[in-house]
């Protein structure tokens, strides 16, 4: 298969950004879970518990929201990964999705699940 790859990628270097990409995967499915299970728990506590006043009622809410938006982020962390791996599967990897253009290695290095060139990204 031809590869789009920026050749100044070697191959222990591309396994690197892989492994690095495969361990972010696992910590957020194992994070995601944990969120998953604190989030049932809260939910199931809260209908058992009586709160005494609005204040407890509000805090108990905004707990609840917080975990909502970091289980909501960990998860397009984790889909964003899962698809910049697929990219490098296919050969793509450091390949802008909307141009086609290389994306920089600089931005790469900083952000390996970039899949849009700088200029796309503005």
């Amino acid at each position: 298969m031809t590869t789009d790859i920026d050749p100044a990628w070697t191959t222990e270097e591309l396994s690197s950004i892989r492994d690095g990409l495969v361990l972010a995967a696992e910590r957020l499915r194992a994070e995601i879970a944990i969120l998953d299970t604190a989030s049932a728990q809260a939910v199931s506590a809260s209908t058992l518990e009586v709160l005494h006043d609005e204040i407890d009622v509000a805090s108990h809410r905004s707990e609840l929201m917080q975990d909502a938006v970091q289980l909501e982020n960990a998860t397009a962390i984790l889909e964003q990964t899962e698809h910049v791996l697929a990219r490098l599967d296919l050969g793509l990897y450091g390949v802008c999705e909307r141009c086609s253009a290389a994306i920089g290695r600089p931005r790469l290095e900083a952000f390996p699940r970039a899949t849009l060139c700088m200029t796309c990204v503005a």
